[in-house]
């Protein structure tokens, strides 16, 4: 069972699914996250392969402003729909079945904040880096969870590990 761990929607269970695609971030890794990343007020987040929202839901219900979702899995892009409906949140998100990718490649868009919690070991930080850093605002940040894995230069880096995960957090000046 996830929840929402705290905001306006703090308690609030979401609906998910058992597939081995499909890892929602744990409990204490979010709340790791989402201290780190705040105040979301007015802001505007990317939550991308959000699978069943758990990310950007709480970030909404910490104060985003809006948020757009990625992914490309059907039944998680219908379980999302679904959690948003029951939050009552549909005029403050946007929901793309697409790849991932070549919304990056193709997007004018720009971002406050943009989540990425892709498939464990099968890409990796820079080359998200990379993709993120034009739809990124001056002054917004970049969280990547992971599992853990090298980073060439952290120097501008904040890195958290939990166990096999790693969140890496970066911000754009």
């Amino acid at each position: 069972m996830i929840k929402v761990l705290s905001g306006k929607h703090k308690g609030r269970k979401l609906s998910t699914f058992n597939l081995s695609s499909i890892r929602p971030t744990q409990a204490r890794i979010k709340k790791s996250m989402m201290d780190t990343l705040m105040p979301f007020e007015n802001k505007t987040i990317l939550d991308l392969f959000s699978g069943v929202g758990t990310l950007g839901i709480e970030a909404m219900s910490r104060g985003a402003s809006f948020v757009y979702f990625i992914d490309s899995n059907p039944k998680a892009i219908n379980i999302l729909k679904k959690n948003i409906n029951m939050l009552n949140l549909e005029d403050e998100v946007k929901i793309k079945s697409f790849d991932v990718f070549k919304f990056l490649k193709n997007t004018d868009l720009k971002f406050d904040i943009i989540l990425a919690d892709p498939p464990y070991y099968k890409y990796d930080f820079e080359y998200m880096r990379l993709l993120i850093k034009p739809i990124l605002e001056s002054g917004g940040t970049f969280c990547y969870e992971s599992n853990k894995q090298e980073v060439n230069d952290t120097s501008d880096l904040k890195i958290k590990e939990y166990g096999n995960t790693q969140l890496t957090f970066w911000s754009k000046t």
